[in-house]
């Protein structure tokens, strides 16, 4: 279909980025740890698709940029996680919340520490959740 966006391509991280405003950007804020001081860069990777990555910049706790051409320095990103395509969309659709798949090693945080990710669960659960709302190509 051609309304669809291709899965982490760049058309579907500016529309990700975009999704996030109103309602969502303050669902997101409010279930981080400390909204405020959250300015981090995020990392997303496909397990089946090394080259399929996206970079996501919260400043004070909200969507500033998302990427999947414009990486940010390997030193700027906080946390990065890495699943394969079937087990984000699992967690995009809400069959299974997407910090139970981190715990659950479907989801692999291959950068950053656990301690943080339970911390931010919540925030990673609206952010993921959140992907299900956009016109997505999974095919990839």
């Amino acid at each position: 279909m051609t309304d669809q966006l291709k899965f982490f391509s760049e058309e579907w991280c500016a529309a990700a980025a975009a999704a996030h405003e109103g309602d969502l950007a303050r669902r997101q804020a409010k279930a981080l740890k400390d909204p405020a001081n959250f300015n981090r860069v995020l990392a997303f990777s496909v397990t089946e698709r090394p080259d399929l990555v996206t970079h996501v910049e919260i400043v004070a706790g909200r969507v500033v940029n998302w990427t999947a051409t414009d990486f940010y320095p390997d030193d700027r990103i906080f946390a990065s996680f890495r699943g394969a395509t079937a087990d984000f969309r699992e967690a995009a659709e809400g069959r299974t919340p997407a910090a139970n798949l981190v715990m659950g090693g479907k989801v692999r945080l291959v950068k950053g520490t656990m301690k943080d990710a339970i911390e931010n669960a919540k925030a990673l659960n609206v952010l993921i959740g959140a992907w299900g709302d956009l016109p997505t190509d999974w095919d990839v």
